[in-house]
């Protein structure tokens, strides 16, 4: 049983790790004091709201006397967007690492990282509906109405209860180049908190230069494999319908590279006559190959993640790469500050425990955000 004290307690401590490194830029003698954007931000994460309605719930709730007509420009949302715009994309990304770096040294205080963690990396679309040549905007997969998108690189602990977000990377596409940067800088920053087991990717990283990458890092990987000629081949030469076979990921066009792996095949999960293809860089016999097939899984972990982080995302029509940033990295905090509050909660720091406290709670105790 959580008793109600300790979790506001316990939330409130929490949001002393983020409210104090939020910088918007405000002058002294600015209209709106920074408390008022840092409750409007907070109000419209957890409400996945605009920030001119936000903004407006905020000051109705209270006491204040606004126009709530829905065309009318709010002037406290107004005031807080003009602030996001000015800000520089470095030193976003900065402040948000020092409260990265809050809530995870408070974790590795509770000895939540004792032992090496499976991570996954995956790309996130933040589909946009403005411009295609809007900086920072990539074109991705159909998808309700739009094929562009912001996309951010993340990398997250998969285990179901410590499920941080260690590390994300800004894409502007989904080039080999720029995957490589963004998979070696994931792999620094989780390194900063964590000891990596094996790190898990989909099939968009299934590429020969990031397999290298990740043998030159001296990372396990384990990586979803797409069913290419050459694949079907190997599953065509095999009679089992489980089996592990040397296997050469190599590309012949400039820039060239090859890498000797492990195939990993077994029968796909839920579609019969089918199979479930992996590549990884470690020794695999037959017998661990179905259990390796179901430790892949655990990758789904990150979507997870994800699904959780889109629950602290405001809404925005912005085009302004520093405002979706923010609100992005906003979500990344609020997120890990959840789940460090429900480890924290948690009777002898239990891994493997399901959440004790649901979003809507942690909502109402992290602070003083008025709820009229």
């Amino acid at each position: 049983m959580v008793k109600t004290t300790e979790a506001k307690q316990v939330s409130r401590a929490a949001s002393s790790l983020l409210f104090p490194e939020l910088e918007f830029g405000v002058a002294d003698n600015g209209t709106y004091p920074s408390e008022d954007f840092q409750r409007v931000i907070t109000r419209i994460a957890f409400d996945n709201e605009f920030a001119n309605a936000g903004a407006k719930a905020y000051q109705l709730a209270r006491g204040e006397d606004v126009d709530v007509g829905a065309e009318s420009r709010n002037s406290l949302a107004r005031a807080l967007l003009y602030h996001l715009r000015g800000l520089d994309a470095d030193a976003v990304d900065d402040q948000f690492d020092r409260v990265r770096d809050a809530v995870l040294d408070e974790a590795a205080r509770n000895r939540l990282f004792s032992r090496p963690v499976d991570v996954a990396t995956d790309v996130h679309d933040w589909l946009y509906y403005g411009d295609t040549e809007t900086p920072h905007v990539s074109r991705t997969d159909p998808d309700r109405g739009t094929d562009c998108a912001y996309k951010f690189a993340t990398i997250c602990i998969v285990d179901p209860s410590v499920r941080f977000t260690l590390g994300w990377v800004a894409l502007d596409g989904a080039k080999t180049d720029e995957l490589a940067d963004a998979l070696r800088q994931l792999v620094s920053q989780a390194r900063e908190y964590v000891e990596i087991n094996r790190v898990y990717l989909d099939r968009g990283f299934y590429r020969v230069h990031l397999a290298l990458l990740l043998e030159e890092l001296n990372v396990e990987f384990v990586m979803r494999a797409p069913q290419t000629r050459k694949v079907q081949r190997f599953i065509t030469d095999h009679d089992e319908d489980t089996f592990v076979a040397e296997y050469e990921m190599a590309r012949s066009n400039p820039p060239t590279g090859r890498t000797t792996v492990r195939l990993v095949v077994t029968p796909h999960r839920t579609r019969e006559n089918d199979q479930f293809c992996l590549v990884t860089n470690r020794e695999v016999t037959r017998d661990l190959a179905r259990p390796l097939a179901e430790a892949y899984r655990r990758r789904w972990g990150i979507e997870t993640s994800y699904r959780k982080v889109t629950e602290f995302l405001p809404r925005t029509s912005s085009p302004t790469f520093s405002v979706r940033l923010f609100y992005f990295l906003f979500a990344v905090a609020l997120y890990n500050l959840w789940v460090l509050t429900n480890l924290l909660l948690t009777p002898d720091r239990t891994v493997g425990r399901k959440p004790v406290l649901p979003t809507v709670l942690f909502r109402q105790f992290l602070g003083q955000i008025p709820y009229g």
